[in-house]
């Protein structure tokens, strides 16, 4: 059931919610390692925060403006999940 589910996915989504992965877990810990040493409650935030903007420019200028790939709100959305989710855990 669940592997009907992933392969119904288009490769391409899949592969925009690596990049989001790939993006967003470094800079997120990167933060939190800051607000740690620091004692202070903003840099984990900020860490996803340019991880979600970097994807959206990949989608800005990669794609839209170099012409090399498909600009669209999904791929944006599929980049951008992997972020918010361990954000929203964070916030909670």
């Amino acid at each position: 059931m669940i592997k009907k589910i992933i392969d119904s996915i288009a490769q391409d989504k899949k592969d925009h919610v690596l990049l989001g992965v790939f993006i967003g877990y470094p800079l997120i810990i990167i933060g939190f390692v800051i607000d740690q040493i620091f004692n202070i409650d903003f840099m984990l935030v900020s860490g996803g925060i340019i991880a979600i903007i970097l994807v959206g420019l990949k989608e800005i200028i990669h794609d839209w403006y170099q012409g090399k790939g498909n600009p669209e709100l999904a791929d944006f959305i599929y980049s951008a999940v992997p972020i918010l989710f361990p954000l929203t855990t964070y916030l909670i």
